[in-house]
C-alpha cells in the first residue's frame, strides 16, 4: 500500500508520514523545501523535491499511483499570503488542481485535503461547525476554499476526497524560525531565546488549538469511505484565550506568568480576532476524538524545545 503525502517535510506532514509508516504503509514525501526541512522525512520515507505549482511535475510522479494521496503541501500562513499572493494561489490553489487531476487519471481511490480554519473569517459565531458560512479574509483562505471546491467536483467525476479544517495545530517539529505563522510557536521562541513575548493583537483573542498527533489520527481516520465527499473540523471544541497560552508557555519555560515580560503590537492583516471549532461531526463519523489537552501539550512541546535549542 503506498501514500503520498506531499509537504512531508513540513511540520504536520512529517508526523503523519512518520504514523503511516508505523501502520505499514509505503510512503512518499513529495516536497519542494520552501518551508519543511529534509532532516523532517522519517526514516523509512522516500523523498522527492517537486515543485507541484509546475504542470509538467506530474511526470515524476510515480507511474503507478498510489492508494491515497494526502495533500498537505501549502505556503504558509495568511500575512505570509498578503506578501507573496500570486506565489500563495499558485502554491495552494493550482497545485491541488493539478494533483487531483493526475489522481483522477491513475485511478487514486482517496484525496485527503488539507483545509485550514481561516476559511471562516471572523464568523457572527464564536463557535464554527462546517455549516458556517465562509468568508476568506486572505488569499491563504482563498486558496484552501479554491481547494475544497476542486475536491468537490472532482468528487463528482468519482475521485473520493476529504477536506480537512484544520485549527491551530501545535506540538513538536513545528518551524521555530517562522515567526509570521504558528502563535504557540511563535510565543514559544521568545520564551526560549528569553526576551519579552510580542504580541500583535489582543490577549482577549482567542484560538482552538489541537496537539499535532491528533490532527494526524483525523488525517488517517479520514481514509475511511464514511468520510468520502466530507468536510470536516479538526478542533478541540475548546475556546482559550491568548493570555491563557501566554500563562501556559511562562510556567512550562519555569517562569512566573504573571512576572514574564510582554509587549503589545497591531495585530497582523485580517487576523481572526476569535474562533473555535466543533468537531462533533468528525467525532460521530469516525469515532475520531482530541485527546491532548493544551496543559498537557505545551510542556511536551516545551520539552522538545530545550532539545531543539539554536532557537
Amino acid at each position: 500500500m503506498r501514500a503520498i503525502v506531499t509537504g512531508g517535510a513540513g511540520f504536520i506532514g512529517s508526523h503523519l508520514a512518520k504514523r503511516l509508516l508505523e501502520e505499514g504503509w509505503e510512503v512518499l514525501v513529495l516536497d519542494n523545501l520552501s518551508s519543511g526541512f529534509r532532516h523532517n522525512v522519517p526514516e523509512g520515507a522516500k523523498f522527492k523535491w517537486l515543485d507541484l505549482t509546475n504542470e509538467d511535475c506530474v511526470v515524476e510522479l510515480p507511474k503507478d499511483g498510489a492508494e491515497v494521496v494526502f495533500h498537505l503541501a501549502s505556503h504558509v500562513g495568511q500575512e505570509l499570503s498578503f506578501e507573496r499572493p500570486l506565489f500563495d494561489l499558485r502554491a495552494n490553489a493550482i497545485s491541488t488542481m493539478i494533483l487531483l487531476k493526475w489522481c483522477l487519471e491513475k485511478k487514486v481511490k482517496k484525496f485527503i485535503f488539507a483545509s485550514s480554519m481561516n476559511v471562516y473569517g471572523n464568523p457572527l459565531e464564536e463557535k464554527v461547525s462546517e455549516m458556517t458560512p465562509v468568508s476568506p479574509p486572505s488569499p491563504y483562505a482563498v486558496g484552501k476554499i479554491s481547494s475544497e471546491y476542486l475536491c468537490r467536483i472532482y468528487q463528482n467525476f468519482g475521485l473520493n476526497s476529504t477536506s480537512l479544517r484544520l485549527f491551530n495545530v501545535y506540538g513538536p517539529g513545528q518551524d521555530m524560525s517562522n515567526m509570521k505563522q504558528g502563535m504557540a510557536s511563535i510565543f514559544m521562541t521568545y520564551v526560549a531565546r528569553g526576551e519579552p513575548i510580542l504580541v500583535r493583537g489582543s490577549k482577549d483573542r482567542f484560538r482552538d488549538f489541537i496537539y499535532v498527533p491528533d490532527v494526524v489520527d483525523a488525517f488517517f481516520r479520514c481514509m475511511d469511505k464514511r468520510a468520502n465527499g466530507k468536510i470536516y473540523n479538526v478542533s478541540t471544541g475548546k475556546k482559550t484565550f491568548v493570555w491563557q497560552l501566554l500563562n501556559e508557555i511562562a510556567k512550562a519555560f519555569g517562569h512566573d506568568p504573571e512576572k514574564y515580560p510582554i509587549t503589545f503590537g497591531e495585530g497582523t492583516p485580517q487576523d481572526q480576532f476569535g474562533i473555535y471549532g466543533d468537531s462533533t461531526l468528525l467525532q460521530n463519523d469516525l469515532s475520531w476524538q482530541p485527546k491532548i489537552k493544551l496543559e498537557e501539550g505545551i510542556p511536551e512541546m516545551a520539552k522538545w524545545v530545550r532539545q531543539y535549542g539554536n532557537i
